[in-house]
C-alpha cells in the first residue's frame, strides 16, 4: 500500500470526542448471539491456535465466534478507517495496533466503547499504567483492552551458523554480539562464508534499532522530531548502510517471499519482538523445530515493537457479548497460556510476573520468559503521536528501495522527508 493511502485513512474523519455513549450492560448468557472479529497480524489465529476460542465458546455455549484475519496492518488499518468513516462493515471486535492508539484516542473517540462504561470496567486496572494510557482519551475514556506486548530480542537460526563455521548458541552469541557493530560484524562474516544475507529485512533491522531508544517519532510533548531527533536518521542511515552491504535480503516483511525464507533459511537473524515466535513457527513449519533460537539484546538493552488492543465499535449491536469475550482473551489466564505456547508476551501485570520460567522447545529451549521478561522491563516508554503510522511506513517504503532498487540511502531519506511533509497531519 502507498503512504498517501494510508495517511489519507488516518487523517480522515476525526472526532472531537465529544458524543455521549449510554453504559454497555453484561450480556444476556441465553440469547444466542454471534461475536465477528475482523483482525490482523494473527491476532485471533493464536488466539485459535491456544484453544482459547474453544474454551470460551464451550463455556458460553450461547457464543459463536466468526472472525478473519489481514496479515499486514496497514491494509487493515487502511479498511478499517474506510469502515469507520462510512459507519459500516465494522465486526464486533476489531484489534488496535499501539502505533494507532494516540490517533485513535485523540481523533476516533466517539467511534469506540469506553470501557469504563461497560460491565468489565474492573478488568481496566489489570494493566501497566504505560499499557493503558496510550488507549486512554484526555478525558480518561478506555478505548481497548490490552492484549499482548512486543519487548524485543535477536532470533536466529542455529543450523545456518553452524554451517558457516560460526557461534550458534545464544550464550556464544552473546559473547560475541556486544553491540551494533559487533552484529554487524559478524554479519559480514556470515554473508562472505555462505553468500547470504545476515539479516532479514533493512526495515525489521530499523525497528529493532530504534525500539531501544527514548523517543522515536515524537517527543514528550507530542511534537514530530522524527527529522531532528537522535534516533530515526541515524537508525535510517545505519540499515541503510547494512542493506547496501548486502547484510539484509531483499524481502519485504509479511511478503510471501519473506515467509517462505524463514523455512528455507534464505537469512540467519531477525528483529524478534515476542509475537514474531508465533509468526515464526506458522511459516516454518514443523520441521524446523530446533533450528532455531532466541537471544537477549546486547548490553542488556531492551525495546518493544508492537502490542495490541482489543477495541468494540460503538456500531456493534452485540457490545456487551464482544467486551465479555475481549476480556477474557486478555485475562492473566489466557494471556499466560498465549506464551506458554510461545505466541504473544502478555501485557496483564499478573501474567508478566508469571511466565519468566518459560522455555520454548520450539526454539532450542531457549529460556524466552526470562529473555522478554527483562527486555520489557527495560523497554522505553516511547512517547507516541497521531501520525506514528504513517512516518513508519514512509520510512519502511524508502529503506526497502535503497534494498530493491538500489536508491543511495540520502536520496531515500530525502524521498521519505517530503512523503510525510505532503501526507502527515
Amino acid at each position: 500500500m502507498t503512504v498517501g493511502a494510508l495517511a489519507l485513512a488516518a487523517c480522515s474523519g476525526g472526532s472531537d470526542g465529544s458524543a455521549e455513549q449510554t453504559p454497555v450492560a453484561a450480556p444476556d448468557e441465553e440469547e444466542p448471539v454471534t461475536i465477528t472479529v475482523d483482525s490482523f497480524g494473527g491476532i485471533f489465529d493464536n488466539y485459535e491456535k491456544a484453544g482459547l476460542l474453544d474454551a470460551y465458546m464451550d463455556e458460553h455455549p450461547n457464543v459463536t465466534i466468526e472472525f478473519q484475519e489481514t496479515q499486514d496492518e496497514p491494509d487493515y488499518w487502511t479498511a478499517l478507517t474506510t469502515k469507520l468513516n462510512s459507519g459500516s462493515g465494522l465486526a464486533d471486535i476489531q484489534p488496535i495496533e499501539i502505533s494507532r492508539t494516540a490517533l485513535v484516542t485523540q481523533q476516533q473517540q466517539d467511534r469506540w466503547v469506553d470501557l469504563t462504561q461497560s460491565a468489565e470496567a474492573d478488568h481496566i486496572d489489570d494493566y501497566p499504567d504505560a499499557k493503558n494510557g496510550a488507549i486512554t482519551t484526555e478525558d480518561g475514556a478506555v478505548l481497548g483492552f490490552g492484549t499482548d506486548a512486543g519487548p524485543m530480542a535477536i532470533c536466529f537460526r542455529t543450523d545456518k551458523l553452524e554451517e558457516a563455521g560460526l557461534p550458534a548458541t545464544a550464550d556464544e552469541l552473546s559473547q560475541e554480539i556486544t553491540d551494533w557493530d559487533a552484529y554487524e560484524s559478524l554479519g559480514q562474516e556470515y554473508t562472505e562464508a555462505t553468500g547470504e544475507p545476515w539479516m532479514d529485512t533493512v526495515s525489521g533491522y530499523y525497528r529493532l534499532l530504534t525500539s531501544v531508544e527514548p523517543v522515536r517519532n515524537y517527543d514528550e510533548e507530542g511534537e514530530p522530531t522524527w527529522e531532528t531527533n537522535d534516533t530515526v536518521r541515524p537508525a535510517f542511515m545505519r540499515a541503510a548502510a547494512a542493506a547496501e552491504q548486502g547484510l539484509t535480503a531483499d524481502y519485504e516483511q509479511f511478503s510471501q517471499e519473506w515467509n517462505t525464507a524463514m523455512s528455507t533459511g534464505a537469512f540467519a537473524t531477525l528483529a524478534c519482538p515476542a509475537w514474531m515466535l508465533g509468526y515464526i513457527k506458522q511459516q516454518a513449519g514443523d520441521e524446523n523445530a530446533g533450528n532455531w533460537s532466541v537471544m537477549p539484546l546486547p548490553q542488556e538493552l531492551g525495546g518493544n515493537w508492537g502490542g495490541s488492543y482489543l477495541s468494540v465499535p460503538r456500531t456493534s449491536e452485540n457490545a456487551g457479548a464482544a467486551i465479555q469475550l475481549a476480556a477474557f482473551l486478555t485475562s492473566a489466564e489466557s494471556q499466560n497460556e498465549l506464551f506458554n505456547q510461545g505466541l504473544s508476551f502478555p501485557s496483564h501485570s499478573d501474567s508478566v510476573e508469571q511466565v519468566r520460567d518459560v522455555t520454548d522447545a520450539y526454539f532450542s529451549d531457549a529460556p524466552i520468559g526470562e529473555i522478554f521478561s527483562a527486555s520489557y522491563a527495560s523497554a522505553p516508554d516511547q512517547p507516541l503521536g497521531v501520525d506514528d503510522g504513517v512516518i513508519d511506513v514512509a520510512l519502511t517504503e524508502a529503506l526497502v528501495s535503497v534494498r530493491t532498487n538500489d536508491v543511495s540511502p540520502e536520496d531515500a531519506w530525502n524521498t521519505a522527508v517530503q512523503n510525510i511533509e505532503n501526507q502527515a497531519g
